[in-house]
């Protein structure tokens, strides 16, 4: 069996600038140009779906009786679904290919988020909760597993970044349409503007996954705009990278950096699930706004999270530096979730720390996410990052749970935004666990 260090030995690293360095970036640059722009929609779509409940709880609470425990759970059970078919999932992507994954996934999860609008008790959200985190489950490591035949791991952590803004944008974009929604459609043909807001921002995921059934090209040698010799030096980075990775999962099952990585994921997700579904709720305890208002003010920590998000992963590729640019933005953002809650008598400030908590997240996203794919290649890509990604959503459902909860306990939001911020801690000290030669830049030799 491999050793660890043969899992993922980094390729030469190169001094010097050279024609065929330039070549490759030039190349590179065009694919991402062609390929990333459907795919970033797509995955902004899925994320609306999944976290724009948070929007609908302003007015469903009420309208359904829910309790804040039962709104948290049911905005957990999303990850049960989503987490009991990840690597199920991959398999599915081995099996199928990715394109017709991610169409199919896309189509059912556009149907589910749309007859979310028939919601009339906690038994039914629930339900149909679960459900559109099983129809969500093949997207990503579809996605994963797409990236993987494109793209050598050195080249992910940009890639990456560029997906992830997906994520702050579903909430720089989505927050205020889905508070403009359902404050205009309200009472509109007898329903409710959450159940607008359900229904129309489900359309467009069925629509792109019908749209990407045709448009997305899976391996560089169908891609008619690609020159031969753009083709072959996109196999040649791939093969020289997945020389000493491993391709089969059940032998890296027992690597313990592949269980590093999902504790990670799901220390690191708390946080970042645990808030984007309750800022709404924190934001409304100001007083005085409205759904599209409250939408504005959330969506403005995301988009400066979006904005620190890039800069971390340029300057970490231009530096080389990966360990610290991956574990310092928790570190950050933990220390500045704690001062939220002890600064909530101004919101002003109180806003301003949750801004850089938020921030910290993002950043360390897209760098970490770069990692799977420096331990694994060829058929174990997908389940690899189907695994770790179970850790991200049992983080999912555990967050937003706990801080349900805790608020229904305390009557406030301090104990779990402190306990978000704890577990920020944790998953940096574990970052710092990582085997050193996975956070080296890995670039091939000119």
């Amino acid at each position: 069996m491999p050793t660890q260090q043969q899992l993922a030995s980094p390729v030469p690293i190169a001094t010097t600038a050279s024609p065929r360095v330039a070549e490759a970036d030039t190349t590179y640059r065009k694919i991402v140009l062609r390929i990333m722009p459907l795919i970033l929609v797509c995955y902004f779509f899925g994320y609306l779906d999944r976290v724009n409940v948070g929007f609908a709880k302003l007015g469903m609470v009420n309208d359904l009786r829910l309790s804040e425990a039962a709104y948290g759970l049911g905005a957990g059970l999303f990850f049960i679904g989503y987490l009991l078919l990840q690597v199920p999932a991959g398999y599915l992507v081995q099996l199928y290919g990715p394109r017709k994954c991610i169409a199919a996934s896309m189509i059912s999860w556009g149907l589910v988020s749309m007859a979310t609008l028939l919601t009339r008790d906690e038994a039914s959200f629930y339900v149909l909760r679960f459900l559109l985190g099983i129809t969500e489950a093949a997207f990503f490591p579809a996605v994963i597993a797409f990236f993987s035949v494109w793209f050598p791991s050195f080249r992910l952590s940009k890639v990456m970044s560029l997906l992830f803004l997906a994520l702050p944008l579903g909430v720089i974009l989505g927050g205020p349409l889905s508070g403009w929604i359902m404050d205009v459609t309200h009472g509109g043909y007898g329903l409710k503007g959450w159940q607008w807001m359900f229904l129309l921002e489900g359309l467009p995921a069925i629509l792109l996954g019908l749209v990407s059934i045709r448009a997305i090209v899976e391996r560089p040698d169908d891609a008619a705009w690609l020159m031969p010799d753009e083709k072959a030096l996109v196999q040649r980075e791939l093969a020289q990278e997945s020389r000493d990775k491993q391709t089969s999962l059940w032998p890296a099952l027992r690597e313990p950096t592949l269980w590093i990585l999902f504790a990670t994921s799901f220390l690191y997700n708390l946080g970042n699930y645990g808030l984007v579904f309750w800022m709404p709720s924190m934001i409304k305890s100001i007083g005085g706004l409205t759904n599209f208002q409250i939408g504005v003010v959330t969506a403005l920590p995301y988009l400066i999270a979006a904005c620190a998000m890039l800069l971390n992963s340029i300057h970490s590729v231009k530096t080389g530096e990966r360990l610290w640019h991956t574990a310092a933005p928790l570190i950050v953002g933990g220390a500045a979730l704690v001062a939220s809650v002890t600064t909530r008598d101004a919101p002003a400030l109180s806003l301003l720390c949750l801004t850089i908590g938020i921030s910290g997240i993002q950043c360390t996203l897209a760098m970490f996410w770069s990692l799977p794919s420096r331990v694994l290649a060829g058929t174990a890509a997908a389940s690899g990052a189907g695994l770790v990604n179970i850790g991200a959503a049992s983080a999912g459902f555990a967050g937003p749970a706990v801080l349900g909860v805790l608020g229904q306990l305390t009557g406030s939001m301090t104990a779990g935004v402190s306990l978000l911020a704890f577990a920020l801690f944790a998953a940096a000290a574990l970052i710092f666990a990582i085997p050193r030669h996975l956070m080296a830049r890995h670039v091939v030799s000119a």
